[in-house]
């Protein structure tokens, strides 16, 4: 009988952990796809398809401005040149794929200077005044206060995707926010800017070349979060169920 008394407080308890569980799994952002469907991964390299039709446009890469090259700013190379490999970083050391409106690190892989300067994407004020350019020279990791500049983020755009500056990784700071899109140089460079309303609208296309991976089952959903968070709120409440008919 006393274990009666009890019971609407111990349902109660199981069934606040199951629907914690279950706004976790809802609020997870979607992963960011590249052009085969499937999810960006962590440590895969990739390089930037630029999907906006001009003419004049290719991939991304790295050159100096105005007479400069330290540092060194994100361009976009002239039609028909390749980007160089990007590696993407989450911000969350234990998750494994890119997604949406979710903090990381950008850096190029393939571009490679003697004196051994980081390829890491950051912002630069300096270059251009009143201009937040995307420069390298940034760090990967240590998210918070000093490492403001470092972080961006990939969200989605009409039938493709954009990156976008809002870092999220100081909960006091206000940094300047904006998409990312083109600023033209007047030797006709392309450079990458923040605070754009032509956002730069880009794919993703997946160049690791050799990867040793265990062939798993084929996955129903793009979510594998979810599946797991559902199975163990149906056994919770399975629980529940034959537990109060024990008892009534």
């Amino acid at each position: 009988m006393a274990l009666r008394r009890f019971l609407p407080f111990l349902v109660a308890i199981i069934l606040s952990t199951s629907f914690i569980f279950l706004v976790k799994a809802q609020n997870i952002s979607e992963p960011v796809l590249d052009n085969s469907g499937k999810a960006l991964e962590k440590g895969w390299q990739y390089i930037i398809v630029p999907v906006s039709g001009r003419s004049n446009e290719g991939g991304l890469g790295v050159s100096g401005i105005r007479n400069t090259v330290d540092p060194l700013v994100v361009t976009q190379y002239p039609q028909s040149s390749v980007s160089k490999s990007l590696r993407f970083t989450p911000v969350d050391s234990n998750e494994n794929i890119v997604r949406l409106s979710t903090d990381l690190n950008v850096k190029f892989m393939d571009i490679i200077f003697t004196d051994n300067r980081s390829m890491v994407w950051t912002i630069n004020t300096t270059l251009i005044p009143q201009r937040y350019l995307v420069a390298v020279g940034g760090v990967e990791g240590n998210p918070g206060r000093d490492t403001l500049g470092n972080w961006f983020k990939i969200d989605k755009y009409e039938d493709a995707y954009k990156f976008v500056y809002c870092p999220g990784v100081c909960e006091t700071c206000r940094p300047f926010c904006g998409d990312i899109g083109i600023i033209v140089e007047p030797n006709n460079k392309r450079v990458l800017f923040v605070g754009s309303d032509k956002p730069l609208k880009v794919k993703f296309e997946n160049t690791t070349s050799v990867i040793t991976v265990t062939k798993a089952p084929p996955r129903a959903s793009n979510y594998p979060d979810r599946l797991p968070t559902m199975s163990f709120i149906n056994v919770v409440m399975c629980i529940v169920i034959a537990y109060l008919t024990k008892v009534m």
